[in-house]
């Protein structure tokens, strides 16, 4: 009996502790939960944040609902992420257009943690290394700053277009990711040394040694597939997989 009541204890401190933030009432799309970062945003830029996510969920109907937390209660960023989208409904139910961007102000340098969560239906729209980018380009240099406004401003700026197709996400991410460029080079240079390997050995009358190049690029997959849903004043509920990607910072 005792093996059963420590087990049954066990099991409900493991439930418990993996549990995410409540949902607020009423909904935000801006939801500063933290206690250590109570004025992450200013009051005026909080304020400036939220009307500019309500103007785009009435506008698309797409979501970007922004959370800050002080724990991650035990889970991965990503997990909590994608539970945001499961149990707070973020996005439209049937278009699965709900966004979540959590940050974890709290742990230091390289201890805080950033993921944007993409829901199913934007997942063409906004790939994985779409939100690598974000991360690394919009948000990561403004946040070590402690420029939080401005990280949140470009980064939302950035889903929002890529959202409504304003932005090509092949174009967007192929002409920042080192990978492509690095590959792009070699390829080049590939050429250039079967041409002159070729004319070389054409006027020396010999045959050509081979040449063989192998590359390896980086791959980037996706956790899952998200469901979101209903519009912003209710939060319809819906699910997640975990599409999306995150890091330290």
């Amino acid at each position: 009996m005792r093996k059963i009541l420590s087990f049954i204890f066990l099991f409900l401190v493991g439930f418990l502790s993996a549990q995410i933030a409540q949902r607020p009432n009423p909904p935000k799309l801006y939801n500063n939960l933290s206690n250590e970062f109570q004025d992450f945003l200013s009051t005026t830029d909080a304020v400036t944040l939220e009307n500019k996510l309500v103007k785009f969920s009435q506008e698309t109907s797409n979501q970007i609902c922004v959370v800050i937390v002080d724990d991650l209660n035990g889970l991965e960023a990503a997990d909590y992420a994608t539970k945001i989208i499961n149990e707070w409904g973020v996005g439209k139910k049937g278009t699965n257009n709900g966004i979540v961007i959590l940050v974890k102000p709290t742990g230091g340098a390289n201890g805080r943690d950033l993921f944007i969560a993409i829901g199913y239906g934007l997942e063409g729209a906004i790939p994985d290394l779409a939100t690598k980018r974000i991360r690394e380009d919009e948000m990561y240099p403004y946040l070590k700053n402690g420029d939080n406004y401005t990280a949140l401003d470009k980064a939302t700026d950035k889903l929002m277009a890529l959202a409504k197709g304003e932005i090509n996400e092949k174009d967007y991410t192929r002409k920042r990711d080192p990978d492509s460029i690095f590959k792009t080079i070699l390829l080049i240079l590939t050429g250039i040394a079967f041409i002159y390997i070729f004319f070389f050995s054409k006027n020396n009358g010999g045959g050509g040694g081979g040449y063989t190049y192998s590359g390896s690029g980086r791959s980037f997959s996706s956790g899952g597939s998200s469901f979101g849903g209903g519009g912003f004043g209710g939060f319809g509920g819906g699910g997640s997989g975990g599409g999306g990607s995150g890091g330290k910072w």
